[in-house]
């Protein structure tokens, strides 16, 4: 199954882009049902004696973490990791004490060989959806269909999606037109505003052309959202 790619937004300013990648998993899998795959897989043990072997490996893990050790496994490397900062070098490392900006953790880092399998194999597809969060514009049409289909100035314009409900009174959000000179016209008057379907009178002010259409909403936590359509649209004065 492919992993899903979603971009999601950066609010810690850590970069120029507004965006960041996400990997969202296909599905989880427990340990029981990994040993039961296991059990299945070509193999003369039975899942009594994968369990076994596990519960073994885990134990003397567990040891030899706690006595300092480095561990490689057939499946990765196990470490301890220490954290923090002194201000001599003779300051102590105290990682329980919650002030102290000291870690003492462990690290488990997958084998390269098959991280380098894995990957070799893996398959994965880009969301639009983004954050989940996001206006998502589907499509554009007319009401009623004017001169072989195309939406009218003046007239009204079905905007099919998901997530697009909005204040009308807020004059940031809604459905705006985006000429090619990237000049925006926001629509004012809507018949309709659910978050999939918004109904508005196409802005009389519009010329003739191709426009891009942008729905903008706001976040519960007061971030303004939008999303862009994938191809322009054309406008035409009412024959």
């Amino acid at each position: 199954m492919p992993l899903t790619i979603r971009a999601m937004r950066n609010h810690l300013g850590t970069s120029e882009y507004p965006y960041y990648a996400l990997a969202s998993w296909y599905d989880f899998i427990d340990s029981d049902a990994f040993i039961d795959r296991m059990a299945a897989g070509r193999t003369t043990l039975s899942k009594t004696d994968i369990v076994a072997v596990f519960q073994l490996a885990r134990e003397e893990l567990t040891r030899l973490l706690a006595d300092g050790y480095y561990v490689k496994t057939p499946l990765g490397a196990a470490l301890p990791v220490a954290k923090g900062s002194f201000r001599s070098t003779w300051d102590p490392f105290l990682p329980r004490d919650p002030n102290s900006g000291h870690e003492l953790r462990f690290d488990f880092r997958i084998d390269p060989a098959i991280e380098t399998e894995a990957l070799a194999s893996i398959q994965y597809v880009r969301d639009r959806e983004g954050d989940r969060r996001s206006p998502r514009l589907l499509s554009a049409s007319p009401l009623p269909s004017g001169a072989e289909g195309e939406i009218e100035v003046g007239g009204l314009v079905r905007i099919s999606g998901r997530r697009m409900k909005f204040d009308t009174t807020n004059a940031s959000l809604g459905l705006f037109f985006k000429d090619e000179g990237g000049e925006e016209t926001r629509a004012t008057v809507y018949a309709q505003v659910l978050p999939s379907s918004l109904i508005a009178v196409v802005p009389a002010a519009l010329a003739a052309g191709d426009y891009r259409l942008v729905v903008r909403t706001l976040s519960k936590g007061g971030d303004r959202l939008e999303d862009i359509g994938a191809e322009a649209v054309r406008i035409s004065k009412p024959s």
